[in-house]
């Protein structure tokens, strides 16, 4: 595994963490503020592993959640398609992205509204 590097851009407050390089890059938006980069392993038949991360707004994302993690829901990747989600699921769960992030799973029941009572 090559070597963690980490840039900060201050004043853009930009934090570029890489992983190492790959000619086949693709972005994935984690969140507003998050950029996963990832080689998907397609093009040279290797499992998908992780380039980069990117964080925007670094300073003020981390005076928000300074006693509280940061949690990206997995719903806002909802659309991406199948092998794509199961290349960044793969190394959202898996080192060195989870020594940064970590992937939680919530419930969040959808109740539909109960209908009116009718008078009887």
């Amino acid at each position: 595994m090559n070597e963690i590097k980490t840039d900060y851009d201050e004043e853009a407050d930009v934090l570029y963490v890489s992983f190492g390089k790959s000619e086949h890059v693709t972005g994935v938006e984690l969140a507003d503020n998050i950029l996963l980069r990832l080689d998907t392993g397609k093009t040279t038949g290797t499992p998908p592993r992780a380039v980069g991360l990117t964080f925007i707004s670094f300073a003020r994302m981390m005076a928000h959640y300074r006693n509280t993690p940061l949690s990206v829901p997995l719903a806002n990747l909802r659309n991406l398609p199948e092998d794509l989600w199961q290349a960044v699921l793969a190394v959202l769960t898996t080192p060195p992205v989870n020594d940064f992030l970590s992937v939680g799973l919530s419930l969040s029941p959808h109740v539909p509204p109960l209908p009116d009572q009718v008078a009887a």
